[in-house]
């Protein structure tokens, strides 16, 4: 862990663009000392995962559920458990989309928005005042215990602070420096203001605008974006008839319940469990036709089987189901077999598990690579089963053996 240094502007942009090219895991901590506001970014190898905390967490929470799930009934999608992770709210997005309440597409913009909000009032009171930051190291075993998921959905660090940076820049240039889009409108002077506005106009103001919603509140209320609802009260603001006020955060009692959607963090998977005396082998392979192939082969030897076709499921999957071997494509699209292993090393538990790359380039290179990422052995496709088979016996025998690479 760091010490607590000052951050502005431009030691914010510097240090995500340091940690992304470090493949930083972990968190980082941003407070305002005179506000007693404090901010948490997560990191998953230089990408970012969540970030959380500000001014409304609550509000911003439930302005994300509005936006992305309008039909979500919260109560009856609650989920148990998710009060246990520091992170419960994206726990609770990781059963949301386990159980295809929610698209990949539309929790990759929700993640996004929320990042994009985090860092945009970070931006925003580095502006007013000096800020302090504190790192903290962490794992794929830390970032699990907190209820993240790196499979939900990694985000490009520098990409998402130049997107905040470019809405920081919109909002100044409209004049806007001086006011939080967490305040909240409430109306002033109404009887002169009836007189200078339309009717239909004033009607709008008197039924949105009460003084218990914020000005990123009602932009989702009106499907508008902040800037845009914003500039049109601009000119009320300034003649004195909207009064801008903060108000405090939503308070969000969840339902204890057991909730009809609650499952476990780590998303289903092939797993055969007969023989539970036996080693659990594993196989991370986009392609159903060799998780199928190492299926018939593990159960056909009495070997506990599970297979994972998602390769952003895999770390997480692997943490949970402490496989005694691993058998890992490098071919997979997102994230690659070599990127695996280097997140499974990294990991505690698995500095020593035996890990196979699987392969259809049998070339000095990727042998080279594989070694080099910390891999044991190294078998080219098409699979065959006496290597296969001499491979569990020879890495369960000797774990840290590489002298198949």
């Amino acid at each position: 862990m760091n010490q607590t240094k000052d951050l502005t502007n431009e030691t914010l942009n510097q240090q995500l663009i340091t940690l992304q090219q470090e493949q930083f895991t972990g968190k980082l901590e941003v407070k305002s000392p005179t506000a007693s506001l404090q901010w948490t970014i997560y990191f998953g190898l230089g990408r970012l995962i969540w970030a959380d905390g500000g001014n409304h967490p609550n509000r911003s929470w439930q302005r994300l559920l509005k936006k992305y799930l309008p039909d979500l009934q919260v109560k009856e999608a609650d989920i148990e458990r998710a009060e246990e992770f520091e992170c419960s709210n994206y726990y609770y997005l990781t059963m949301l989309r386990q159980h295809d309440i929610i698209t990949q597409e539309d929790l990759t913009l929700l993640i996004k928005n929320k990042i994009n909000e985090v860092l945009f009032e970070i931006i925003q009171i580095s502006n007013k005042t000096v800020l302090e930051y504190k790192l903290f190291n962490g794992s794929g075993d830390s970032l699990f215990a907190s209820g993240l998921k790196m499979s939900l959905g990694l985000i490009d660090a520098s990409q998402a602070l130049e997107q905040a940076y470019q809405d920081w820049s919109l909002w100044t240039e409209q004049g806007l420096t001086k006011i939080s889009p967490n305040l909240a409108p409430i109306l002033q002077q109404q009887e002169k203001l009836q007189q200078k506005v339309s009717k239909v106009i004033y009607q709008n103001f008197t039924q949105l605008i009460d003084g218990k919603k914020t000005l990123k509140d009602l932009a989702v209320q009106m499907k508008q974006e902040p800037i845009k609802l914003t500039l049109s009260l601009l000119p009320y603001i300034r003649q004195g008839f909207i009064q801008l006020q903060e108000i405090p955060d939503l308070r969000v009692q969840r339902d204890r319940k057991k909730s009809a959607v609650s499952s476990p963090l780590v998303p289903k998977t092939n797993i055969n469990n007969k023989n539970n005396d036996r080693p659990l082998i594993a196989c991370i392979d986009d392609s159903p036709q060799i998780c199928k192939i190492m299926q018939q082969i593990m159960e056909k030897e009495g070997y506990r089987y599970i297979s994972v076709q998602q390769a952003l499921q895999a770390v997480p999957t692997l943490i949970a189901a402490n496989p005694d071997l691993i058998f890992l494509d490098i071919g997979m699209p997102v994230v690659n077999g070599y990127e695996i292993c280097t997140q499974l090393r990294r990991v505690s538990k698995f500095k020593d598990i035996p890990i196979v790359i699987l392969t259809g380039n049998d070339g000095i290179v990727d042998r080279v690579k594989a070694k080099m990422v910390g891999a044991s052995a190294f078998l080219s496709k098409p699979l065959e089963v006496p290597k296969i088979l001499g491979a569990i016996e020879n890495l369960l025998l000797y774990s840290t053996d590489t002298s198949n690479i």
